[in-house]
């Protein structure tokens, strides 16, 4: 499954999720815009590093669509909405810890990249974490690169990320 991070404006930013067993689908426009990295390859990664499995992408690639995701190549009927609430309900099993991971690391990749975080819609806290030092490293290592990436990025264009999980039936 490859997930797409669009800029479609001077704040704003869609996530297209191509997957080959369930059909595309698309959020358009996503939450938590930042010029540094949007919030929704924040949940990527941390989904990534930390190996959830049911996480917002895990569930995508199980053929769900995490609550806000639409369908682009097909009609959202009942049945559809019926069929693809089901796979949400027994894949999206870790979206509350990959919310919370999201919460620990972002604000703390901040700060240690230098930034502030009040200006990036974050608490100026970050709340509690139990990560260590080594694994918040190699979060910050992979935010660094994709962060590099998304900053090059012009209205109009994007990045593409594969998930590394295979698609499920």
């Amino acid at each position: 499954m490859q997930v797409r991070f669009e800029r479609t404006g001077e704040r704003r930013y869609a996530v297209a999720v191509l997957r080959r067993q369930h059909g595309d689908l698309r959020m358009d426009p996503a939450p938590g815009y930042s010029d540094l990295i949007p919030h929704d390859l924040v949940h990527l990664v941390v989904e990534e590093e930390f190996d959830l499995k049911q996480g917002i992408f895990g569930s995508l690639a199980a053929g769900g669509n995490a609550g806000t995701f639409v369908p682009t190549d097909e009609l959202r009927t009942k049945a559809w909405a019926r069929q693809v609430e089901r796979r949400n309900r027994s894949t999206g099993g870790e979206m509350e810890r990959s919310e919370d991971l999201a919460a620990q690391v972002y604000p703390r990749w901040l700060r240690h990249r230098g930034h502030l975080p009040g200006s990036h819609y974050v608490r100026q806290d970050p709340p509690p974490t139990d990560l260590s030092g080594r694994e918040l490293d190699r979060v910050y290592v992979r935010l660094d690169e994709l962060s590099q990436q998304w900053r090059a990025v012009d209205v109009g264009e994007s990045i593409t990320v594969e998930w590394p999980g295979p698609e499920r039936a």
